[in-house]
């Protein structure tokens, strides 16, 4: 086992210093040494992996993680290094990365530590805004030698979002609640990722107001809530028939009116694939809102006909 270890030190030693290296601050405080020409990159997340896809460098990427959705079928041509939270050593260090883009919270210290010691350079991201989806891009780009790649992508993001967000400027946004499950009931909180992008699309959670990721709920409280829509999952677990089933869940008028909306899995990765579904979601609220308000005015247009 120590020669293993002593031979695994040797090659990926001999691999990094092949390289001219300069030293930079990661996005958690710890300086790396990264390669001047890294092109041989393992992404330890999926939100890096879209990012790195969407900057036009899926040749320099050698490793993913499990259930990594995103681009379709082309990053899942790459080798896995196992699962999200505590990769495979063993693995990761056999594909000879000169580079390893990391989450921390999610990866596990120790991975991060032993591929380290090996002298394989980590540099650490943290995810959880849409600020940080900027803030990533340009930092893989810089890293990459894609500066104007990320500068031209951040743009066409940022430019995205803003028109998103002119289509309901001045507008009362309509509610919404997420499930995720039924049995035990999940949502998301106020630190969800996809809280800020629901949002952004031109809705409010009722659920905003907790200050949790992700939530355990009952039923019974979140009838004072009254949302105007469900959200679910476009071929998630959880139907409009399920909640319609399950005792209680038809006291929401929402429920009992087949008020339904289907969020778009990408709208879930802090990446910015997450902007695909972003617009789909909004055109759905716009639909949605617009389908709303004629009914209304046909009411109105009743009543005063039946009032003459």
């Amino acid at each position: 086992m120590r020669r293993i270890c002593a031979s695994l030190l040797a090659l990926v030693a001999f691999s990094y210093w092949a390289w001219a290296a300069h030293w930079e601050r990661d996005e958690s405080g710890v300086r790396v040494a990264v390669p001047d020409h890294a092109h041989r990159i393992v992404c330890l997340s999926p939100n890096l992996t879209d990012t790195v896809y969407a900057l036009g460098a899926a040749s320099d990427l050698v490793g993913i993680t499990d259930y990594t959705d995103f681009p379709p079928r082309a990053a899942r041509e790459k080798p896995s290094v196992g699962a999200l939270v505590n990769p495979s050593l063993e693995r990761i260090v056999a594909l000879h990365p000169d580079l390893v883009l990391a989450l921390p919270a999610f990866n596990g210290a120790e991975t991060i530590a032993a591929l380290e010691r090996l002298g394989i350079p980590v540099y650490r991201f943290e995810s959880g805004d849409v600020a940080r989806i900027y803030r990533t891009v340009a930092d893989v780009g810089r890293l990459l030698g894609r500066e104007h790649e990320a500068t031209v992508l951040i743009t066409k993001l940022q430019t995205r979002e803003r028109k998103v967000r002119e289509e309901y400027v001045e507008q009362e946004l309509p509610s919404v609640l997420l499930v995720l499950s039924i049995d035990p009931f999940i949502t998301a909180g106020k630190n969800a990722f996809i809280t800020e992008m629901i949002t952004m699309a031109g809705a409010r959670s009722v659920t905003e107001d907790l200050p949790q990721d992700w939530l355990q709920m009952n039923i019974e409280a979140v009838l004072p809530r009254n949302p105007d829509y469900i959200l679910l999952m476009n071929g998630g677990p959880v139907s409009l028939q399920d909640l319609q089933r399950h005792a209680g869940w038809t006291s929401l008028a929402a429920v009992r009116q087949g008020r339904v909306l289907t969020i778009d899995a990408r709208i879930q990765v802090p990446a910015p694939v997450a902007f695909d579904g972003l617009e789909v979601l909004a055109r759905q609220i716009r639909a949605a809102q617009a389908r709303s308000l004629a009914r209304s005015t046909q009411n109105q247009a009743q009543d005063a006909r039946e009032a003459r």
